[in-house]
């Protein structure tokens, strides 16, 4: 009976510790410390850059695609509020397909659903990756899954 009790709380401990989430703040120095530990190039610009697609990390950190299986980790000055949660980016930038680290800026959609309000947020930091480094930080913060 003794032993039957040690197991049911040891799984429930277990399936605890695998099912909870790291905070925005969190994940924000997760992907700082990242930055750092790979050595991670800031640019000033991306020239020839083709908008395929986006993937929210956090309220400051998010991956943009673009054409050519090519991954840029964007950091945004300061918080911008409910990047996680949005629906949609737009970027907004010089029309000579370009990315530029100051003047450029994305604007969120889907937060507001009757309103064509849009957040701004601008653009602090463009670190290209590759599609391994894209997969890691996007997994930085979930449960890992054991196997079984």
């Amino acid at each position: 009976m003794k032993s039957l009790l040690t197991i049911t709380l040891s799984s429930i401990l277990l399936l605890g510790c695998t099912s909870t989430s790291m905070s925005l703040k969190e994940k924000n120095n997760a992907y700082s410390k990242y930055v750092l530990n790979e050595n991670l190039t800031n640019e000033d610009k991306v020239e020839g850059f083709k908008f395929s697609g986006w993937k929210s990390l956090s309220d400051n950190y998010l991956i943009i695609k673009a054409n050519y299986k090519k991954d840029y980790l964007i950091e945004t000055k300061g918080r911008c509020n409910n990047l996680n949660d949005s629906h949609g980016i737009k970027l907004n930038r010089s029309p000579n397909f370009a990315i530029y680290k100051l003047g450029d800026s994305i604007s969120l959609a889907g937060i507001h659903p009757n309103t064509d309000i849009t957040d701004k947020c601008f653009i602090k930091s463009i670190y290209p990756i590759t599609r391994l480094q894209s997969e890691h930080l996007v997994n930085i913060g979930k449960p890992v899954q054991s196997e079984s």
